[in-house]
């Protein structure tokens, strides 16, 4: 299977058709990217998701405020460090400075999570796949819950054809969030290439029934559905 990593700009659902990420604007929680299919057969995935709309806070969120609380000074410093690293994020040729910044922003405070989910966008970027996904599952050590850190783990497995951990981290962004329109259209994609096409065809109809209005996205899902179908009647026929 030949798997391609594309970079788009990151849209929401309902706005635009759905797709992946140029790199992080501001300081806020990502939005997710997708996964795109030009035929029924191999999923594309994309790159990590661009920031968007700020993350709920969380029950580590929680406990790094207490922390800054004893520790005012170190969260200040690490904070001062990660927007800087936000900043130079933005330029594609300052990606080396921004990883410094947030490096500097984890020795100040090692539990600062979202320093870790911006390594992983800056190793993306340059291409050092494997540290990328290194520093998502440092991201959910500290804090399980941080959701677009699930959702870009399971895009950088995916680009590396390890469609049963992608499979995997799809799935756990679901538990937490049920109607997350990329980790379903992605899961339907993926049980497809598993030959799973039951699973494949439940979470492409849950995708399209949560996401009416998904555009392209929305397209390729019931062109998906539509080969499942063909394959169910040809099962039938052939048995």
């Amino acid at each position: 299977m030949r798997l391609l990593r594309l970079i788009h700009v990151a849209t929401a659902i309902g706005a635009a058709a759905l797709v992946g990420c140029q790199g992080p604007p501001a300081d806020a929680g990502p939005q997710p990217g997708v996964v795109t299919a030009a035929a029924p057969t191999n999923a594309q995935p994309t790159g990590p998701a661009a920031p968007g709309p700020a993350d709920p806070t969380s029950p580590s969120e929680l406990a790094a405020e207490l922390r800054a609380e004893h520790d005012p000074i170190a969260a200040h410093r690490a904070r001062r460090f990660y927007l800087q690293g936000v900043k130079l994020l933005n330029d594609p040729l300052r990606v080396d400075e921004a990883v410094r910044e947030f490096q500097l922003a984890l020795e100040a405070d090692t539990l600062f999570y979202k320093a870790h989910f911006k390594l992983g966008i800056c190793y993306y970027q340059k291409g050092q796949y494997d540290l990328e996904i290194t520093e998502y599952r440092k991201c959910l050590a500290v804090n399980p819950d941080y959701v677009p850190a699930q959702l870009n783990l399971g895009h950088a497995f995916l680009a590396r054809d390890m469609l049963e951990e992608a499979r995997d981290s799809y799935q756990k962004v679901i538990e937490r969030d049920p109607h997350n329109g990329v980790a379903l259209f992605n899961l339907g994609l993926v049980e497809f290439d598993l030959r799973r096409f039951d699973r494949s065809y439940d979470y492409l109809d849950r995708f399209l029934k949560v996401h009416k209005e998904s555009g392209q996205m929305g397209e390729r899902a019931k062109m998906y559905l539509e080969e499942i179908r063909l394959r169910r009647e040809g099962d039938q026929q052939g048995g």
